[in-house]
C-alpha cells in the first residue's frame, strides 16, 4: 500500500469563518496606516492587492477555504501591509487576531517560539 497523501478537500479548513476572515483582513487593509508615500508602490503594493482579496471573496463565497486560499489572502495582505511600511509588531498583531476571530490556526515558520 501506498503512502497516503492528503488531498485538497482533505485539507479543507471547515472550522474558519470565512466571513470573519475576509472581514479581519479587510479590516487591516483599510485600519492599517501608510507610512509610504510613493503613489506608485501604494497603487502596486496596496490598491492591487486589496482589489484582488476583494475579487478572491466574492469567488470563493459558499464553500469553504483552504489552506492554499488563506495562505494567499495572507501573502496578499502581508504585500500590503509591507508596502505601507508597517511595523513588524503591527502585523503580527493583524495576523493574530485574524486567526484569533476566524478560528484559523497559523503556523509561521519567520516567528522564533
Amino acid at each position: 500500500m501506498s503512502p497516503r497523501h492528503p488531498t485538497e478537500k482533505e485539507i479543507t479548513m471547515d472550522e474558519i469563518d470565512g466571513a470573519a476572515f475576509f472581514g479581519a483582513v479587510l479590516r487591516a487593509v483599510a485600519c492599517t496606516r501608510n507610512h509610504n508615500e510613493d503613489r506608485a508602490e501604494y497603487a502596486a503594493g496596496v490598491l492591487a492587492p486589496a482589489g484582488r482579496i476583494r475579487e478572491f471573496e466574492t469567488e470563493v463565497a459558499g464553500r469553504p477555504l483552504t489552506r492554499s486560499d488563506a495562505e494567499q489572502v495572507l501573502s496578499w495582505l502581508d504585500t500590503i501591509l509591507r508596502t505601507k511600511r508597517t511595523p513588524d509588531e503591527e502585523r503580527e498583531h493583524h495576523t493574530s487576531y485574524i486567526a484569533r476571530v476566524s478560528g484559523l490556526s497559523l503556523v509561521r515558520a519567520d516567528v522564533a517560539a
